[in-house]
């Protein structure tokens, strides 16, 4: 991307999310009920054990933080490296929700250090190789330009230990109907968010030579649902939805998922 078209993208997702950061973790549990975002999370978190370095990307509110300072909270060893002493890390591109991650006290909970800070992925990862034993994202894929993909797996698996894991999970479309493929094209004009159908999704994965190891699990999402009901706070699903509507659409039939993507550094 040319510096004027990442600083449009980047103005852009930050208006998008600072919106969201006034409801962020109530609207995530009405696109999503409770329980199953704990699913996502804990099998995000399912390769952390105690003694190794989680990087979370797009960390949005920190919650995957604050179950991983759970999870891993005890006593270790630490490096000379002041990397080495850092057990969490997230990084997110918004200021207001690196202020709400910030605001958990993370490090004040459990024996853990905890770095949070505002970074933008397009400008690469400023880690060391080899820094990280996970590491994940919920909701950022579909947020990136398809063009930076290639370079974003890349740097995941830059900064894995050998044997490290990233784990995704990715929103796409579940159908090919009219109203979901209004309202993906709705959302790459309007949000630069890009919810590929299923397959292309898989496909668009396994075609970038970075991670190996590669795996895919699809579940059906009731998050257009949601805000097709009006459910959520979130303004800017909404609004998608209601223009669906003023197609002439059902924005009842806009049938998403999510794709629950894994790969590890060979």
């Amino acid at each position: 991307m040319s510096n004027s078209a990442t600083k449009d993208y980047v103005d852009l997702k930050r208006s998008i999310y600072r919106e969201y950061s006034s409801s962020y973790d109530e609207d995530r549990k009405r696109f999503v009920n409770a329980d199953a975002l704990l699913r996502r999370i804990a099998w995000a978190l399912e390769p952390l054990t105690p003694g190794q370095r989680l990087l979370d990307l797009g960390c949005g509110s920190g919650e995957l933080l604050s179950y991983a300072a759970q999870q891993i909270s005890g006593d270790r060893p630490l490096g000379d490296n002041q990397l080495n002493k850092t057990d969490l890390v997230g990084m997110d591109l918004t200021a207001e929700m690196v202020a709400l991650a910030k605001n958990r006290d993370l490090d004040r909970q459990v024996a853990i250090q905890v770095n949070i800070m505002e970074g933008n992925v397009l400008d690469g990862f400023p880690f060391q190789p080899a820094s990280f034993h996970l590491a994940t994202s919920m909701n950022l894929i579909q947020e990136l330009p398809s063009e930076a993909l290639s370079s974003f797996l890349a740097e995941v698996e830059r900064v894995l230990v050998p044997g490290g894991e990233f784990r995704a999970v990715i929103p796409c479309m579940a159908e090919n109907n009219p109203a979901s493929q209004a309202f993906a094209q709705l959302a790459v004009d309007q949000g630069a968010m890009e919810f590929l159908h299923v397959d292309d999704l898989k496909h668009r994965l396994e075609s970038i030579p970075f991670l190996g190891n590669k795996h895919f699990n699809f579940l059906p999402s009731p998050a257009a649902t949601a805000a097709a009901r009006g459910t959520t706070r979130f303004n800017f699903f909404t609004g998608l939805q209601q223009q669906v509507k003023s197609m002439g659409l059902d924005p009842t039939q806009v049938k998403q998922g999510v794709v629950f993507f894994s790969g590890s550094r060979q």
